[in-house]
């Protein structure tokens, strides 16, 4: 028969049979049990058209304007009349009954549309084009072909087309012609959620036949489904059917047959999964170019802000890193909302506190206002001020004044009980990770599923890590805080900020992220390299090959290679739980310690001595200090004397706060530091499923590995199908793109936008004071750890946001300026600690300030004065 084909996993192409018979094919073709069906070819349409005379009409009708909305159901009568009234040549009528003659011996029949240009990537055409079922003689098959061709120019049709750009010089309808199935269930399986969590299936099932579901007719039961452990997460829905798991696994399989997530449509008869058409989910053809199917969608009305979020989850994050530490991040909000009786926040999506949008992470604000407003005392209006430094939002402002229920907020935060739990769950954490690296597993010599399980207790205890911190940021953000309330009555709201930042200044923890690489790197420096005759092994030459200049000064240098891997090896990741360790990137470990050195123009040491961590005393001298400036003030002794204080309760009450404020930094930085140790070991084990990913052919590089979702990763060396290779490349275009892109605005609701910026106007920009001090220097734009190289001791510091794996930058710069962060971050701390000045949060000083001009920062007021910006020469 010329034009018949029999949809029977032959090869049957789009440009042959239309895309929906097309994609009905290659389920056969891949073994998945399809009900019969035969296709009448797009060559069986043209001839129909060209020996009616169709053609001339259809380019004149093509060629018309679109018609007003009042008159589009009358012109999609006059297209049906037209072909209704319009014959088909005995030839291709015989090949017609012929083919639903053979199908009605099965039953009844579906007469359904199939495109050239329907059901792809970019374009589904669903609902244009019809669809008639329970066919049951042929003379109603005739008409429902001619229907069908009909629905390929009606005006909605051709309305899509012309915003889709498709053109219309070569269009052709095939027909599908398939038994029907007398389903009990059915419905559609997306592979990947279109609008919540990537990493779930969402399932929707109707009783009866499907068409009611697609139509709208009625409201499907809503189930959503992990994909990797086919668990049901949620559902709008009372039993879970019995066949659900089997019809997840089954649609995944598609999926990975087809390179692509899927949108399937399927029924149930009571015995058997029948597949009735698989398509892909056109969202991911609409997609921004930096969007990789990862990003999360925005809950409605919702806020959103990458401050406070972009020291944890930093960058752009490619999918592989974000699905293993969204999760734990998001769970360690609801641990901490748990913990103070604080009901969740209902959302629809997957994440409650966290989102990727553009492949940058951001805090869901509504979400943690709400938490907070549901407090006892609580305020929004604390929550913007901590995370966007003043309150953005006009009906809070007067919610600042409240102090005495953000008093009691922080007293329940920072209270004994609670101090005591976060102090063990850190200690435990820290002993875990320590007796984790301490063993030392051979992984390459691990069984697949031995190597799995160690990845499970490792991220087990990752898991229990992130809550740690996050529940130790909470109390140190309240007792520091309380702290500068404290201090407002005294000596007013500004220099509470400045004393509060005095009294907790100086090392916070032995175990301090960034900072103990850092200063260990210069401990070794000091007792190895400095005092050899020169230093200029280690400066002059490329960077890649300083290892070898230093391991050419003999005996010493030897060693202090061998000192510096040993502790590179231990601090592991640099930046962000399972990311790039220390150990992995030598040239930054080298870059840092010859930035440490420098030498005059005769090679000579000239190094300063470096700013490691400031002692206790220094916070002993602030106390003293701000003691010896109250008690020349008349309020502060009036005080004491209308109190009849005889032992100033004052004076111990301020320490108290002081040390409860530094003490929960300390934890805070502790649990940060051991969460990337035990990160570079999950560094380890994503390395080690590279390398066997590779072995075995299923990825073309390591950097695919990260285009993986740790879910897929996970599946990947259980054995299952492999991500296709067309699939990873769409992800990894997406990562560049997004790579190439701006920072998220400050704040956003809905879709990000573009970060707009405020002009420079005059020469002075503000922020927060994180950090007192003054300081001038010349200004050093960076992006990035490496860009650390043209840094040169005291020059000024001017990024968007820093890491830990900053931290070495610090001790050569002369202050620091960061479009973001706080007086909390990690990047205040360090700088408090290395005693250099630091002003965060300001918008747009990369784009305001030139490399190379002259600024005078003032840690202590928040400022940053221009005081000679470059000229280009004409």
């Amino acid at each position: 028969m010329e034009y018949l084909r029999h949809l029977n996993g032959s090869g049957a192409r789009v440009d042959e049979v239309g895309g929906k018979a097309a994609g009905l094919d290659r389920l056969v073709s891949h073994g998945f049990a399809v009900p019969t069906a035969i296709a009448i070819t797009v060559d069986g349409y043209r001839a129909y058209a060209r020996r009616s005379g169709l053609d001339s009409k259809l380019r004149e009708l093509a060629s018309k304007e679109l018609p007003s909305p009042d008159r589009i159901e009358a012109e999609t009568g006059d297209v049906d009349d037209l072909f209704l009234a319009t014959p088909i040549d005995p030839e291709l009528e015989r090949e017609i009954r012929a083919a639903v003659a053979e199908l009605l011996n099965e039953g009844p029949i579906a007469v359904r549309s199939s495109a050239t240009a329907e059901d792809l990537g970019s374009s589904s055409f669903a609902g244009q084009y019809r669809t008639f079922l329970e066919i049951e003689d042929e003379d109603e098959a005739i008409e429902a072909v001619k229907l069908c061709w009909s629905s390929l120019w009606g005006p909605s049709v051709r309305a899509y087309r012309r915003h889709e750009q498709i053109p219309e010089d070569d269009l052709a309808m095939a027909v599908a012609l398939q038994v029907m199935v007398p389903a009990k269930h059915a419905g559609v399986v997306f592979t990947r959620d279109p609008l919540g969590d990537p990493e779930v299936s969402r399932v929707e099932v109707v009783e009866g036949l499907g068409e009611a579901l697609v139509s709208g007719e009625v409201t499907p039961d809503d189930y959503r489904v992990e994909r990797t452990t086919l668990a049901v997460r949620g559902s709008r829905a009372g039993d879970v059917p019995e066949f659900l798991e089997d019809l997840v696994r089954m649609t995944l399989r598609v999926e990975r047959r087809f390179g692509a997530p899927m949108d399937v449509e399927w029924a149930h008869d009571g015995k058997r999964l029948l597949m009735l058409q698989a398509r892909p989910i056109t969202i991911q053809g609409i997609r921004r170019a930096d969007d990789d199917g990862f990003d999360t969608p925005p809950e409605p009305g919702h806020t959103y802000t990458p401050y406070g979020l972009s020291e944890m989850l930093p960058g752009v994050l490619p999918p592989l890193l974000w699905s293993i530490n969204a999760p734990m991040l998001d769970n360690a909000f609801r641990r901490l909302f748990a913990d103070l009786d604080i009901p969740a926040p209902s959302v629809d999506g997957s994440f409650m506190a966290v989102g990727r949008f553009r492949g940058r992470s951001a805090l869901n604000l509504t979400v943690l206002k709400e938490a907070a407003a549901s407090m006892p005392g609580g305020s929004a209006a604390e929550v913007e001020r901590q995370y966007l430094g003043r309150v953005v939002t006009e009906d809070l402002e007067d919610e600042t004044e409240q102090k005495a229920g953000i008093r009691q907020t922080i007293a329940g935060l920072k209270s004994v009980g609670v101090r005591k739990r976060i102090e063990d769950e850190v200690e435990l954490f820290a002993d875990a990770v320590e007796f984790i690296i301490a063993i030392g597993v051979d992984l390459p010599t691990l069984p697949v599923q031995r190597l799995l399980a160690y990845r499970a207790r490792v991220r087990d205890l990752a898991w229990r890590g992130y809550e740690a911190e996050v529940a130790a940021s909470a109390g140190a953000a309240a007792a520091y805080r309380g702290l500068e309330m404290a201090l407002e009555r005294w000596v007013g709201t500004d220099d509470s900020a400045l004393w509060a930042q005095k009294l907790t200044a100086g090392p916070s923890a032995d175990g301090q992220a960034g900072t103990n690489c850092a200063s260990e790197l210069w401990n070794l420096y000091v007792a190895d390299v400095q005092n050899q005759p020169s230093c200029d092994y280690l400066i002059n030459g490329p960077i890649e090959t300083a290892e070898a200049r230093i391991e050419s000064l003999g005996e010493d240098g030897l060693r202090f290679v061998d000192a510096v891997h040993r502790t590179t090896r231990h601090f592991g990741s640099m930046a962000l739980y399972g990311d790039v360790a220390w150990d992995e990137d030598p040239s930054v470990v080298w870059q840092c310690i010859a930035s440490m050195a420098q030498c005059d123009s005769e090679g000579h040491e000239i190094a300063p001595a470096p700013r490691v961590a400031a002692t206790r005393n220094t916070r002993e001298e602030a106390f003293d200090e701000l003691m010896a400036q109250l008690k020349s003030s008349w309020k502060w002794r009036l005080t004491r004397v209308m109190t009849g204080q005889i032992v100033d309760m004052r004076r111990r009450m301020i320490r108290k706060m002081a040390g409860d404020a530094t003490e929960f930094l300390a934890q805070r930085e502790k649990a940060k530091a051991a969460l990337l140790i035990l990160g570079g070991e999950e560094r380890r084990l994503i390395i080690e499923a590279t390398r066997r990913l590779l072995a075995s052919g299923l990825v073309d590089s390591g950097e695919d590995v990260q285009m993986l979702s740790d879910q897929e990763l996970t599946a990947m060396l259980s054995g299952d199908e492999p991500v296709s290779a067309e699939e990873i490349g769409r992800r990894r275009a997406a990562f560049e793109q997004a790579m190439l892109g701006d920072s998220l605005p400050q704040t956003f609701v809905g879709d990000p936008g573009v970060q707009e910026y405020e002009p420079l106007e005059g020469d002075q920009m503000e922020g927060w004071a994180a950090s007192p001090g003054l300081a001038r220097g010349r200004v050093r734009l960076l992006s990035a750890v490496a860009d650390g190289e043209k840094l040169e001791p005291g020059d000024i510091l001017v990024a968007r946001s820093t890491d830990p794996s900053w931290t070495p930058l610090f001790l050569i710069a002369g202050a620091i300026v960061l479009e973001e962060g706080g007086p909390l971050s990690h990047a205040a701390i360090v700088a408090r600690e290395f005693g250099i000045p630091a002003v965060l949060n300001v918008p747009g000083a990369l784009r305001a300030l030139e490399e190379g001009s002259e600024v005078e920062v003032n840690g202590t007021k928040g400022l940053v004065t221009l005081i000679e910006q470059l000229v280009e020469a004409a």
